[in-house]
């Protein structure tokens, strides 16, 4: 443990903490901001110092309290995106899926097209062998 010593509303302490001394001048700078904010309020002078300890670590109190449920709620929206975040990867797998199914139907459809337009050029070209034929033979008897 370390002494550290800190000044609060114009008051020396010495502390012994296990935490650093930034972060323990840091506590005291936010007490003494609390207190000089109670002392500010008129209605607050002539409360004796007892009271007014008291309604400072009230106020401190509540700044802990609404941190303190600020942070849970922060923590069941951050458990929602985390199962929110594994849905998506999940869809994203199954769309990754199917995008490759699709692919491949779109690469069998491809060939047939292909094969089918093969088939089709080769049909014309024995049409046209054949037409070609046909006018030969015509074009013989007609001598």
């Amino acid at each position: 443990m370390e002494r550290v010593r800190v000044r609060i509303c114009g008051e020396d302490y010495t502390l012994r903490s296990n935490e650093d001394e930034l972060y323990l001048q840091n506590l005291a700078h936010y007490c003494e901001r609390k207190i000089e904010d109670l002392q500010s309020a008129n209605a607050t002078a002539a409360i004796n110092e007892r009271v007014r300890t008291h309604l400072v670590a009230l106020n401190i109190a509540d700044d802990y309290f609404k941190a303190s449920a600020k942070a849970a709620r922060m923590s069941t929206e951050q458990e929602k995106y985390i199962n929110e975040i594994g849905r998506m990867q999940q869809e994203n797998m199954l769309l990754r899926e199917r995008f490759h199914e699709l692919q491949a139907e779109h690469a069998r459809l491809q060939a047939e097209h292909d094969a089918f337009i093969t088939e089709f050029d080769n049909e014309k070209q024995k049409e046209n062998a054949n037409v070609l034929t046909l006018h030969k033979t015509e074009q013989r008897k007609a001598r």
